[in-house]
């Protein structure tokens, strides 16, 4: 249910009732079980019409696929340097320009995603990660099965970070499981 359709006393109160949860911004019924669908349901509801050509990136996309259980402040989204997208996002979102092959994108409902391996990479590579992406990259690579030599493959291995990317993984890889 998306914002708008019920005033937000009334939401709150069938929260509190136990009949909705909150997904984002937007509202679920409470049978329905929390999965990567219907986040990306929700998520597709704050994009603007006009938004096919972007792609959920980075710890929105861990989101996406399950590897954190709270959505992100600031949804972070790209397109690709040939598909130059310029839609009207609100201050909800940060937009890049990427170089993505088409291994690395994925549909999830109606919103294109990197797909975990990717979002893995992307996570790893950045110079500082706060702890959500830690342990959303600590998900994907225990949960998802990314392991380091995916961060070899394709056009990954030549992008900045790449190095820093791999030895994260590697070392997340190496760990044993009840210590992720």
């Amino acid at each position: 249910m998306a914002p708008g359709i019920l005033p937000l006393a009334e939401l709150s109160a069938a929260r509190l009732d136990g009949d909705l949860f909150a997904v984002d911004e937007c509202w679920v019924c409470a049978d329905e079980p929390d999965g990567s669908e219907i986040r990306a349901e929700a998520l597709s509801r704050l994009l603007p019409p006009s938004s096919d050509r972007l792609i959920v990136m980075g710890i929105s996309a861990a989101w996406l696929h399950a590897a954190t259980d709270v959505p992100p402040p600031r949804h972070e989204a790209c397109s690709r340097l040939g598909e130059r997208s310029t839609p009207m996002l609100t201050r909800r979102f940060v937009l890049r320009e990427l170089l993505l092959a088409d291994a690395d994108v994925e549909r999830i409902g109606p919103v294109r995603v990197t797909t975990p391996v990717r979002t893995a990479f992307d996570l790893a590579r950045r110079t500082t990660l706060s702890a959500p992406e830690l342990r959303a990259l600590a998900t994907l690579v225990g949960d998802h099965g990314v392991c380091p030599a995916d961060a070899t493959d394709g056009i990954r291995a030549t992008l900045p970070g790449a190095r820093l990317a791999i030895e994260r993984i590697a070392a997340l890889w190496n760990q044993p499981p009840l210590t992720r």
